[in-house]
């Protein structure tokens, strides 16, 4: 009896594993074809860095022609820069799959393997289309090398291309350090670009005219890089002068006793068509009808930007006389800015941490060169606030220092400030070019900190709020305030002025300066125009991809010098122990069979 169960007990075993066979063969078969079809990937990353945001979805989402992307960091090169090519496949793995099919890229090394003729061409075109080029750093223990690397790609959408600029350096900082940062902003730079192939450029700002302010030839640069986002013109809000009223005349002959009504209506209706403002260094003093206009502009949620300095001290006049007093341009705007909760003071800064000027004959002591201008401080953005955060230095021009005063439903955020090696010279100043044959004080720079650029934010209150004169004047309808809105106060309104050459009659890049560049022989160039953007970005992008800057990676580095002093050590480690670990192991095993199976 026993015997004869047996084999129907075995029986029963094969069966049940043939079962647990066919299980497991039918879950991978599942499981690969569900793969096929669904595709989820986990960020594990404590930062997330892998996890796109809802911004990039929505920008992605409006691609309705594929979109080509052409990344040319490929090849060979330092290990740095494999980090900064391997986060950029991660994330662009990530476009793709979002944008279902319609991005496309591809990696290509352009450089290996062609002759020295052809790569100078590739790279002559490659720089003429905003492409960055850079060398490698070498270290101590590496031999020199004449290799080019191309961080960056060319963007294909619609018939037109747009560069991509991967790798952000900041002269002076460590490689690691602006690897990490490029990585950081790696998402925004990509939607950036995606930015610039579907918008619309519904949203339209300008640039106020009548007052003074910079020439167009002076935001040439500026104003084309804005017009690659928003609809850019001019407005002029000068009442007195004839470009401005000259659009109402019509309207004003049929009444005429209506005038000021008209002028003040139209120019009003006119402001309102633009989400922002940005009044860039003005020289004629605005009217209490203009400073109206401006305050009930805010009122109704227009955007201000504000680049406006104080004080007359232009360096043409400098080189000319050698020396300069300033003077106030009195703008009259004190009481409406100190009613938003900002003042700039009558007064210049004058940073140790500064740019240069190349020295002219008269007034420089003969001395040959390009030499240091305290009032050219530069700026080293600080902060985790998107429009500055990852930004590299800003080049400042006699700009004034401003104060912030206390306002509890008015948020400040600094967004530029001088070094600790700083100070303020307070009105009038004696701008000299003597300065650059006298060797600066330290003990004279204990100032520092001095704000050149602050955002408000929040509730803002009118300044005619409790003059009944002006708005019983006015035909417009008042508002005394506004729960919500935001704007940007910045003493240096050259901080947006490029560069020209009027013989060549070429305009330089915002932030490139060609005397500094010739004095070098290198491209010196700061980040002005990166700035700007950001900030017109911040208060009128409505994509919000700004926002996006905040992403931050945590820079997680081996020390190199503890490397090479315990070199030896890990080296064994590594490499020895696991062989002995695995010969003991061995022994062990030997000696546990020999006693169990002796």
């Amino acid at each position: 009896m026993v015997d004869s169960k047996k084999p129907s007990g075995q029986f029963g075993v094969k069966q049940k594993h043939m079962w647990q066979f066919l299980i497991l063969v039918a879950t991978i078969i599942v499981v690969n074809v569900g793969s096929d079809s669904l595709y989820k990937r986990f960020d594990l990353t404590k930062e997330k860095r892998y996890t796109l945001s809802q911004t990039t979805h929505d920008l992605v989402d409006k691609l309705d022609e594929p979109l080509y992307i052409q990344i040319f960091l490929d090849g060979e090169f330092p290990q740095e820069y494999r980090r900064l090519r391997n986060a950029t496949q991660d994330l662009l793995n990530e476009y793709q799959h979002i944008s279902n099919g319609q991005l496309i890229y591809r990696f290509e090394d352009l450089l290996t393997d062609k002759p020295i003729k052809e790569k100078d061409d590739i790279l002559k075109q490659l720089s003429t289309k905003g492409v960055q080029i850079t060398r490698p750093e070498i270290g101590q223990d590496q031999a020199t090398s004449e290799k080019f690397i191309i961080p960056a790609g060319l963007v294909n959408y619609k018939g037109k291309e747009y560069p991509l600029n991967l790798l952000k350096r900041e002269f002076g900082q460590p490689l690691e350090e602006d690897i990490n940062g490029s990585i950081e902003l790696l998402e925004y730079e990509i939607g950036n670009v995606i930015r610039k192939c579907v918008v619309d450029r519904e949203i339209k700002i300008a640039f106020t005219q009548g007052h003074g302010e910079l020439e167009p030839i002076y935001l040439a640069d500026i104003t084309q890089s804005l017009e690659e986002f928003y609809t850019v013109e001019g407005l002029n809000i000068n009442l007195t002068d004839t470009a401005c009223s000259k659009q109402f005349i019509a309207q004003i002959s049929a009444a005429p006793d209506k005038a000021g009504e008209i002028l003040l209506n139209g120019v009003m209706n006119q402001m309102n068509t633009y989400q922002a403002l940005i009044i860039a260094k003005p020289r004629i003093s605005f009217l209490d009808e203009e400073l109206f206009l401006l305050d009930q502009y805010v009122m109704n949620g227009g955007k201000l930007i504000w680049l406006a300095e104080p004080l007359i001290a232009e360096m043409d006049s400098v080189a000319k006389y050698g020396s300069i007093m300033t003077a106030d341009y009195n703008l009259n705007v004190n009481d409406l800015l100190f009613r938003y909760g900002v003042r700039i003071n009558p007064s210049l800064i004058q940073d140790l941490n500064c740019h240069g000027i190349p020295v002219l004959a008269k007034g420089a002591s003969g001395q040959p060169g390009f030499l240091p201008w305290l009032f050219y401080p530069i700026f080293a953005p600080q902060g985790e606030h998107p429009i500055i955060r990852n930004m590299t230095s800003v080049w400042g021009r006699f700009a004034a220092g401003i104060d912030t005063l206390p306002n509890s439903n008015a948020k400040k955020t600094v967004l530029l400030q001088s070094s600790n090696t700083s100070r303020i010279a307070n009105n009038p100043v004696n701008v000299s070019l003597e300065l650059l044959s006298l060797k600066p004080t330290p003990e004279m720079f204990r100032h520092p900190n001095n704000i050149a650029a602050v955002l408000v934010e929040g509730q803002f209150k009118s300044l005619y709020a409790h003059r009944r004169s002006m708005k019983q004047r006015s035909p417009i309808p008042f508002k005394s305030g506004i729960e919500n809105n935001a704007m940007i106060v910045i003493s240096d309104g050259d901080l947006i002025a490029n560069q020209t050459d009027k013989e060549k009659k070429q305009v330089y890049p915002l932030g490139y300066d060609k005397y500094a560049s010739k004095a070098f022989k290198e491209p010196v160039e700061f980040a002005n125009k990166k700035f700007f953007l950001n900030c017109v970005d911040y208060l009128c992008d409505e994509s919000n991809l700004i926002d996006v800057r905040s992403k931050k990676i945590e820079l997680r580095l081996l020390d190199k010098g503890k490397i090479q002093k315990e070199k030896t050590k890990w080296q064994l480690i590594n490499m020895v122990l696991p062989l002995v670990l695995l010969f003991i192991f061995g022994l062990i095993n030997a000696w546990i069979r020999r006693r169990k199976y002796a």
